[in-house]
């Protein structure tokens, strides 16, 4: 079963540290930063 965790809070909470130290405990992951999707080009 696939599952999908969406981790959300203000800036400088620690989200980005809290989703690193997940993909280390969840087998066969992704990690996709929504800010680093503003850097797509082009972006849709």
């Amino acid at each position: 079963m696939k599952r999908l965790i969406i981790v959300n809070g203000t800036m400088g909470v620690g989200k980005t540290a809290v989703c690193r130290e997940l993909q280390k405990l969840l087998p066969k992951n992704v990690f996709l930063d929504g800010d680093w999707c503003w850097y797509a080009k082009p972006f849709t």
